[in-house]
């Protein structure tokens, strides 16, 4: 059973003057007054829970987006791991702009992003400024759960956009604050501080069984920020006694490996493996549509594969795609090296024999049928920005949709398998004189089946096994910059190969894959990571445009 966190909209009493003022000063119906509405637990409690809905749906939709989630889209794609793909060159822009690093400042990625970030911050500011700690036991929860998603966003923050604004007050729309006057670390250490000290006043999740734990603020959420953040503020040690609390609990499993696409998935909302994820629970007093702010919408479609250029549907994805993802041809090599036909390698992608062979069909046949038949394989132009190998771990499946449109599956945030890894390197880099660090590393490549297992627990290790285990969850990226691991990128947007089927292609009795390649930025645009300026996301052009407190990142001036 999914657990509702249904907001309430908090309404401002609009203030009038004029020289009939007593003809305006009529009450408003289902309005309340800002000094009448945060007194009682009750207003604390609706609060709070604005504060969950607007986390959620900012960093589902946030920023005006529709056809992609900002926060899946910003942190996967200038990885090592993926091309934006779309129908053809530029069908996608924005997102090919990011991936292949041609993007400018006023891509609207970065500014849904940072506006929707900031949009969150608001709301959870509206819980923290107008009630005071003391008052009473939900009061002083309502207030550290808003702190931890209020540092959860500044987190995310400071790791893309460096020393970006730290707002902790609800500010007027003139407000014009400008960059955090200290360093990134910095930052990072103060969200951490954020958390430590409002751990007294969180629940812990009951158990791994506990759904209810995973959609709300806990102690094992906030001490995952607080490892992360330090980790990336170079604490190792602090990092390593925040994520150890976290496997210490018990309160966390990783799920079984024939389970493990699940997580992405509406039958994994809330399972064992969740540390936090955004709520989505279906209420049928409200229009379908009403889901478009809060759901993943149009995400499901865009990277979903390019179904029109395919001759049939497989029935484990959503029926309607655009073909907005690419596996990268090199990283799919070496995870198929790594992990063989391991569980975690075929829920994360699949080749173009398991797409003739493998997946189901409504029209079911004998192996050898199934290379001759016209109703599965790819059509011609073939899928662009696709190779050999197709991402199916993120694909929207026919159970997630609702009304052929939204996907109702919740929206992950973190995982236990983070968690595990993170900690593996804290000991890789400190010393794993217990073997913690190798168990923790171990647990996730045996619940993976991965034809590679690690004998120590080394910084090498760790970092090929989080390649492999996080992909596509805002991962890579960030964990490239920090560790300078960037040769993968500095030819992005070339070489760009496109998919075909002989069958279709080229007239031929029986399916069959290749690959060719192309440069359609030739001439038009430079592609491919600079060093001094795309280690961070530029602030918004609409935003630097009006607020001249900003100081915009390296490299991006020009």
């Amino acid at each position: 059973m999914k657990y509702k966190l249904i907001a309430s909209v908090l309404s401002l009493a609009a203030l009038f003057s004029s020289c009939s003022q007593s003809l305006l000063d009529i009450p408003q119906k289902g309005v309340v007054a800002t000094e009448n509405f945060y007194i009682t637990d009750e207003d604390a409690t609706e609060a709070l829970n604005n504060a969950y809905a607007r986390f959620g749906e900012q960093l589902t939709r946030g920023g005006g987006a529709i056809s992609h989630s900002p926060y899946i889209v910003l942190y996967n794609l200038p990885g090592d791991d993926i091309y934006s793909a779309g129908a053809m060159y530029g069908a996608t822009n924005s997102r090919q702009q990011v991936n292949e690093f041609r993007a400018t400042t006023d891509n609207e990625i970065y500014t849904q992003m940072y506006k929707a970030f900031y949009t969150a911050i608001y709301h959870s500011n509206l819980v923290i400024n107008n009630f005071e700690y003391g008052d009473s036991d939900i009061k002083d929860k309502a207030i550290s759960e808003a702190r931890v998603l209020r540092a959860f966003c500044h987190m995310m923050l400071a790791l893309g956009w460096g020393q970006p604004p730290l707002v902790t007050e609800v500010l007027t729309g003139d407000a014009k604050p400008g960059n955090y006057p200290g360093t990134q670390a910095e930052l990072l250490q103060w969200c951490a501080d954020e958390c430590e000290e409002v751990l007294p006043y969180l629940d812990e999740r009951e158990s791994p069984q506990d759904k209810n734990g995973a959609v709300k603020v806990t102690k094992g959420f906030a001490l995952t920020i607080i490892g992360k953040a330090l980790l990336f503020a170079g604490d190792y040690e602090g990092a390593r006694a925040a994520l150890k609390q976290v496997i210490d609990s018990g309160k966390y499993q990783l799920v079984p490996g024939n389970r493990i696409r699940e997580s992405f998935h509406i039958e994994g909302d809330g399972n064992e493996e969740k540390i936090f994820e955004c709520n989505l629970a279906l209420n049928s007093s409200l229009t379908p549509f009403s889901y478009a702010s809060k759901s993943l919408w149009q995400h499901n479609m865009t990277w979903n594969w390019n179904l029109a250029n395919m001759a049939g549907t497989p029935l484990e994805i959503f029926n309607t795609g655009w073909g907005g993802l690419g596996v990268r041809e090199d990283f799919a090599a070496d995870f198929v090296a790594n992990d063989g036909d391991s569980y975690r390698r075929k829920a994360w992608i699949v080749s173009f024999d398991e797409l003739i062979e493998e997946l189901s069909y409504s029209n079911d046949a004998e192996v050898d049928d199934k290379w001759t038949d016209p109703n599965r394989g790819i059509k011609e132009p073939g899928l662009y920005a696709n190779g050999y190998y197709l991402s199916f771990k993120r694909n929207a499946s026919r159970e997630d949709e609702y009304n052929n449109s939204f996907n109702m599956t919740n929206f992950l945030i973190f995982r236990y398998a983070e968690v595990l890894l993170m900690y593996a390197e804290c000991q890789a880099v400190l010393g794993d004189t217990d073997g913690s660090g190798l168990k923790a590393l171990n647990d996730i490549q045996n619940r993976a089946g991965s034809k590679h297992v690690s004998t120590a627990c080394t910084l090498d290790e760790v970092k090929n096994e989080k390649r492999f285990e996080m992909w596509l969850e805002g991962c890579r990226w960030l964990d490239m910059v920090r560790w300078g691991d960037l040769d993968g990128v500095m030819n992005s947007g070339k070489n760009i190969p496109t998919l075909h089927d002989a069958f279709f292609a080229d007239g031929e009795p029986r399916h069959r894959a290749y690959i060719t390649h192309g440069n359609p930025n030739e001439g038009i645009a430079e592609t491919g990571f600079v060093k001094g300026k795309h280690e961070l996301f530029p602030y918004p052009f609409s935003e630097t445009s009006i607020n001249p407190n900003i100081v915009q990142n390296p490299g991006w001036d020009k």
